[in-house]
C-alpha cells in the first residue's frame, strides 16, 4: 500500500473515531463496533490490508495497546470501590470461565469431532472477557463504580486464566497429557508474585516521581517504567497484564498511601500520584490506541470455514445465556438493574484468544485450522453480539422488566369491586 495513503488513513482514523463518538452520544453504537467493521472491510472483505502487512510490528502494538488500557484504567479503580468489587468479580470470573469452558469442550467435541485436549484448549482460551474491548464500551457508557470495577477487574483475572491454562493445555496436546497439578501451580504463582510485583514498582515509582517531574520532556516516563515492569514480568514468566493493572492501582490510590497509619508506619516519605496534565495525556494516548487497535483486530480475522463460524456463533449466544444467572447470583443488589443487564451480555472475546487460537496451526499440531477459525469467530461473534446487544440495553433499558411493570400498572389503575361501590 502507498506509504501517502497509509499516512492519510492512519490522520482519517482518528478523526473518524471522534466523530464515533459523537454518535454514540445519539445513537448508542459503540466505536469498537465500528472501527472493527472499518477492519473488516479494509482486510479480509477487500483485501486491501492483510495480517502480514504488519509482520511482528502488529504484536508489538498490541501488546502495547493492553499494556496502556490496563495501566490506563488500573490508575482509575479506588480501593474503596475494589473492596466492594473483587469478591464479585473474582466469583464471576471463575464461574463464567468454568461454564465456556465446559460449554465450548462440550460442542466442539460434538460438532467438530475435535480431540478432549484440543477442545479443552479452544475453551480455555475463550473463558475470560477481553480488557482491550470491555474496558473503552464501559468508559463510553460511563458505568457505575462497581460495575465498572467488577468488569475490569474479571477481565484482569480472566487473561491470567485464559492464559495459564491455555498454554498449558497447548504443551498437551504436544506431549499427549496434561499436568493439573502444574496448572493451577503455575496459576497462583503467575498472579500472585505478578500482583506483588507491580504493588511494589507502583510505590517505587510513586516516591520517584517527584523527582522525574523536574527532569525536561518527561511526561512519557511513567508509560516508560509501565513498559519495563511488564516486560521484566513476562521474562520471569508470570502475568505482566495483572502486574500492570496493579501498578496503575497504586498510581491512582496515593491519598490512601498519605493517609494511612499503617502505611505510613513503613513509609516516610510523602508519595505521589498522577497530575491533572498527565492524566489527560494517559487519557489521549489509550484513545489514540485503542482506535488503531480496534482496526488492526478487524484486519486480523481470518473468514474459514462457514460450518466452524456457525458454530462459533451458536457457542457465543449460548455463553451470554449462561452468563445472564451467574451475573444476577453474583454482582450484588447494590447495582442498578440496567447496568446489570450490560454486565449480563458484556463477554468480548479479543487479544487473548486471538493470538492463541494462531499457535496450534503454527505449531503444526492437529485441528490446528479448525482451532484457528473457531478462535477467530467466537472473537468476531462476541464483540459484534455484545455491541448490538449494549445499544439495545442502553437505548431501553428497561426492556428486560417492561412487560412485569406494565402488568403491575394495569393492576394498580384497575380498582377492585368493593372499591368501586364505594367510589359509586
Amino acid at each position: 500500500m502507498n506509504l501517502y495513503i497509509t499516512i492519510i488513513a492512519l490522520g482519517l482514523l482518528i478523526f473518524s473515531s471522534h466523530a464515533f463518538n459523537e454518535l454514540f452520544n445519539k445513537t448508542k453504537i459503540p466505536n469498537v463496533l465500528l472501527l472493527l467493521l472499518i477492519g473488516i472491510l479494509v482486510g479480509p472483505v477487500s483485501g486491501f490490508i492483510s495480517k502480514d502487512f504488519f509482520g511482528e510490528l502488529g504484536n508489538v502494538f498490541t501488546t502495547i495497546t493492553l499494556i496502556v488500557i490496563l495501566f490506563e484504567s488500573g490508575s482509575s479503580l479506588k480501593f474503596k470501590e475494589l473492596k466492594t468489587a473483587i469478591g464479585s468479580a473474582t466469583l464471576l470470573t471463575i464461574i463464567n470461565f468454568i461454564i465456556t469452558l465446559g460449554l465450548t469442550t462440550g460442542v466442539a467435541i460434538l460438532l467438530l469431532k475435535l480431540d478432549i485436549l484440543s477442545a479443552l484448549f479452544i475453551g480455555s482460551i475463550v473463558g475470560g472477557t477481553s480488557s482491550a474491548v470491555v474496558i473503552p464500551m464501559v468508559r463510553q457508557l460511563k458505568m457505575g463504580e462497581k460495575s465498572t470495577s467488577v468488569l475490569i477487574l474479571e477481565s484482569a483475572l480472566s487473561d491470567v486464566l485464559c492464559l495459564v491454562v491455555g498454554l498449558a493445555l497447548l504443551d498437551g496436546i504436544a506431549i499427549g497429557e496434561v499436568s493439573t497439578t502444574k496448572v493451577f501451580s503455575k496459576m497462583w504463582k503467575a498472579f500472585l508474585f505478578a500482583l506483588l510485583m507491580g504493588v511494589a514498582s507502583g510505590i517505587l515509582w510513586s516516591l520517584l516521581i517527584r523527582l522525574i517531574r523536574s527532569v525536561k520532556n518527561s511526561m512519557f516516563t511513567t508509560l516508560a517504567f509501565v513498559f519495563i515492569v511488564y516486560g521484566i514480568v513476562e521474562l520471569l514468566g508470570l502475568n505482566g497484564g495483572i502486574a500492570v493493572l496493579s501498578f496503575g492501582i497504586i498510581l491512582g490510590n496515593v491519598e490512601v498511601l498519605n493517609n494511612g497509619k499503617a502505611i505510613r508506619k513503613v513509609l516516610k516519605y510523602d508519595v505521589s500520584g498522577f497530575n491533572s496534565n498527565e492524566k489527560d495525556f494517559f487519557s489521549e494516548i489509550v484513545f489514540i490506541m485503542q482506535t488503531y487497535f480496534f482496526v488492526y483486530v478487524g484486519i486480523s480475522l481470518q473468514f474459514g470455514s462457514l460450518g466452524v463460524y456457525a458454530v462459533g456463533l451458536l457457542l457465543v449466544v449460548l455463553i451470554i445465556l449462561l452468563r445472564i444467572p451467574s451475573v444476577s447470583l453474583f454482582v450484588g443488589k447494590s447495582v442498578p438493574k440496567p447496568e446489570k443487564a450490560i454486565m449480563s451480555v458484556m463477554s468480548p472475546k479479543g487479544l487473548v484468544p486471538a493470538v492463541l487460537a494462531s499457535l496450534p496451526l503454527q505449531r503444526g499440531l492437529s485441528n490446528g485450522e479448525i482451532i484457528l477459525d473457531l478462535g477467530y469467530s467466537i472473537v468476531l461473534f462476541s464483540i459484534v453480539i455484545c455491541s448490538v446487544l449494549v445499544i439495545v440495553l442502553s437505548i431501553k433499558p428497561d426492556l428486560f422488566s417492561r412487560k412485569k411493570t406494565e402488568i403491575t400498572e394495569t393492576v394498580e389503575i384497575k380498582p377492585n369491586a368493593s372499591e368501586q361501590t364505594k367510589l359509586n
